[in-house]
């Protein structure tokens, strides 16, 4: 190869080494600037989606905070007595209790004669899904007129 150099004209020997010195550096160019250029961009996406969680999390930890001190979880029965969350429901869904038995094992009976239907079934969604308060055991029956009913229910809650 150097035989072949040494053979050419001196214009001839400028341009093949030029060529060369080129060739070089394209080589050096996708040997190691493009990958390092490559995985910094990739490493930039990474960072930018990782601030973005980050930034979603302290949104959400904040929103948290403000519910919390504001009470919006007061709903949960924990640290909650289930006499007084059972009273103080009854009364919002326009109810009249007949009868409240508090047993032994954490549970209460509640009875309710000639109830408007809708209201009942209103009240315990609200226990449900606003207190986590359960249902055991549920007996209805037709009231004196229409759309009334006397219900008896043994709830259960961690209050």
């Amino acid at each position: 190869m150097e035989q072949w150099f040494h053979k050419l004209e001196a214009r001839e020997q400028l341009m093949v080494a030029v060529g060369a010195f080129f060739v070089a550096l394209y080589l050096l160019y996708l040997l190691l600037w493009s990958p390092i250029v490559s995985q910094g961009q990739q490493l930039k996406q990474q960072n930018q989606a990782v601030a973005e969680s980050l930034a979603s999390v302290r949104s959400l930890a904040a929103e948290y905070t403000a519910l919390k001190k504001s009470g919006a979880d007061s709903k949960s029965p924990v640290g909650s007595n289930l006499s007084r969350i059972v009273d103080s429901s009854v009364a919002r869904n326009q109810l009249k209790m007949n009868r409240f038995q508090p047993s032994s094992s954490g549970d209460v009976q509640v009875r309710f004669e000639n109830a408007v239907f809708n209201n009942i079934v209103a009240w315990l969604y609200e226990l449900e899904s606003g207190y986590a308060i359960a249902v055991k055991e549920l007996s209805v029956t037709p009231g004196a007129a229409t759309g009334l009913v006397n219900v008896s229910v043994r709830l259960h809650g961690d209050g």
